[in-house]
């Protein structure tokens, strides 16, 4: 049955899916407080192919619309960490309520930008996670690494981490809990979801990039049945 697009989800419904559709849009449709944890990868507005989306608003679009994303976040969720763009951290870090940064750094050399050479990105995360956990992780999968980078890659110009995904569930999320990436990508949440016994709930407008999600989750779930 089609729902009117403000109608808002049962929980129920909703968990352990991807629901296929504009960011905001699905947002305003989850209850609040009904997700225990959100973690997320926003666009960085730097002109990458999403296919659907471009990614090339002007800087003050760009910042309206993720202030209207957190905001949203903050409503549906008990708390939220996100994975931000450098370019945009002062922003970001002022839409966070309390809040801590993690630096996430690499040895191997990165992309070089104006003779910077990088070797780290930014997280900013709850100041309070579950366990005890260092703000500084050393070492992290991330896709620019290159030749160093160790994870499979799929056809996503903006690939999320899967290292540092799982270092933020374990973190700052218990086994049980339900998490919300509300820009879903290629289903790397998801799937770590998956791995550390969390319940998922995705969101993401590219069909294309849904079904490689539902692609890997189904794989998963057959790896599991053969052990």
């Amino acid at each position: 049955m089609i729902k009117h697009p403000m109608e808002r989800y049962n929980i129920r419904d909703i968990t352990n899916k991807i629901l296929s559709g504009d960011t905001l849009t699905e947002l305003k449709r989850i209850p609040d407080k009904s997700i225990d944890f959100a973690f997320f990868d926003p666009p960085y507005n730097v002109g990458k192919d999403y296919g659907v989306c471009k990614d090339s608003m002007t800087h003050i679009e760009y910042i309206d619309l993720m202030y209207c994303i957190v905001n949203e976040v903050k409503r549906v969720s008990v708390d939220f960490a996100i994975y931000p763009p450098k370019i945009h951290l002062l922003e970001f870090w002022k839409m966070m309520p309390e809040k801590h940064m993690i630096v996430c750094a690499w040895s191997p050399e990165g992309a070089m930008r104006s003779n910077f050479v990088h070797q780290y990105v930014p997280l900013l995360v709850p100041s309070k996670p579950l366990k005890r956990t260092k703000d500084h992780w050393w070492n992290v999968q991330v896709s620019g690494l290159g030749f160093f980078y160790r994870e499979e890659k799929f056809n996503h110009p903006g690939q999320t981490s899967m290292d540092i995904t799982k270092r933020v569930l374990d973190a700052f999320t218990t086994e049980g809990q339900t998490i919300l990436d509300c820009y879903n990508g290629i289903g790397t949440t998801s799937i770590a979801c998956k791995e550390l016994g969390r319940n998922f709930i995705g969101i993401e407008i590219n069909d294309e990039y849904n079904d490689i999600a539902r692609k890997r989750i189904t794989e998963y779930d057959k790896q599991l049945k053969i052990f």
